[in-house]
């Protein structure tokens, strides 16, 4: 009798956590995960993905002109209106899922630095379209793509132009709009896709591996971790390596001087996101702060998450605007910025999480 009460006793305790583990959430967190789901999405998404659709539209319109004049006035003003788009495209690169996981989106435009040789026989083959994407043609479209061709194939304006006033310069002209269609193109999947799904997006409210907040604050975190910390400085810098930089891969390799503005917007997306800020900045709305401010014992770590973010942002302000320079000059102001972020990670990823009562979906051997 004793050993039959023993065991609905341990069955009502295993019982009880398994319902606890399930819920995963804390008995003080009271807090309305959808005001940060509808705050997102209104304010932060859907107007930077139209600001990126605009700018692309312009870069779209550009690249019709130059194609129909390959002029030097016409290249200077198609090379501003890519610098635009790339820098817009920091704003959304965050936000890899739905359809922009589904279509690799992030593969699709900033794969970097670019395949030189698969760009090179594309344009021999005459490609005018490019469809769904496929590992072959990884690093042979989108930003990177499109800056070699603008910038990389000579030492200055008037080798580029040279390309494309050539016997095989309409070759070069073709490849040039195929790659700006299938940005535009892919571009506007996404949209359609979040501008008919709002409802299912901000109502998964839930704490599960699959509703939208976590899904979307994992995305965060996988993005500053490995696009922003890794791709932009960790890798060039080789700060994992031997310490010996690799300035070849760096972003915007054939337009090394908007390197630092690159990496400040990605990081203010980064900004964005967790303070809730809007898009046009002229707003604060419901973000991760907000939900740490409403949980018990939080104010030390979102002290120190607001002392690392300004670290981040005073380490990044003395790097020199083109990275090249910055890696032959001073490598180290580069490794102090890895390391701002490394901590930065820390607190988001172990503390904040933790919190949050939400599990890093991603696996990684970086050590944090």
């Amino acid at each position: 009798m004793k050993n039959i009460l023993f065991k609905i006793i341990v069955l009502c305790l295993t019982v009880s956590s398994c319902n606890t583990n399930d819920d995963n959430i804390s008995s003080s967190d009271n807090f309305d995960r959808k005001e940060i789901l509808e705050n997102t999405y209104d304010n932060i998404i859907m107007p930077a993905f139209i600001d990126l659709e605009n700018k692309l539209q312009s870069l779209q319109s550009n690249t019709i002109n130059f194609s129909n004049e390959a002029s030097q006035n016409n290249l200077k003003t198609l090379r501003k209106s890519w610098e635009h788009a790339y820098i817009s495209w920091q704003s959304v690169a965050m936000f890899n899922i739905r359809k922009a996981e589904e279509i690799f989106f992030a593969e699709v435009m900033n794969t970097y630095p670019c395949n030189e040789d698969i760009i090179e026989n594309n344009v021999q083959d005459s490609i005018f379209e490019i469809t769904s994407f496929s590992i072959n043609n990884l690093g042979s479209t989108g930003f990177p793509a499109f800056g070699y061709l603008i910038y990389g194939l000579g030492g200055d304006s008037t080798n580029v132009l040279s390309y494309y006033n050539s016997s095989e310069g309409d070759k070069y002209k073709a490849y040039l709009s195929a790659l700006i269609n299938n940005m535009t193109y892919s571009t506007d999947l996404i949209i359609n896709d979040w501008t008919e799904n709002r409802n299912d997006f901000v109502n998964s409210s839930g704490n599960t591996s699959t509703s939208s907040l976590n899904l979307i604050i994992n995305d965060f975190l996988y993005y500053f971790e490995k696009r922003v910390r890794e791709a932009k400085i960790a890798t060039p810098s080789s700060i994992r390596g031997d310490l010996v930089p690799k300035p070849n891969q760096i972003e915007s390799l054939y337009k090394p001087d908007i390197n630092k503005t690159l990496l400040e917007s990605a990081f203010s997306s980064v900004e964005r996101f967790y303070y809730g800020y809007s898009y046009s900045g002229l707003s604060n709305g419901t973000g991760l702060e907000d939900y740490l401010i409403a949980l018990e014992n939080t104010d030390d770590l979102r002290n120190e998450i607001d002392n690392q973010i300004d670290d981040v942002n005073q380490k990044i302000s003395l790097l020199d605007n083109n990275f090249i320079l910055q890696l032959e000059n001073n490598p180290q102001a580069m490794w102090d910025v890895f390391y701002s972020m490394q901590n930065l990670v820390t607190y988001i990823k172990s503390d904040m999480l933790s919190k949050f009562n939400i599990s890093s979906d991603y696996m990684d051997n970086d050590g944090d």
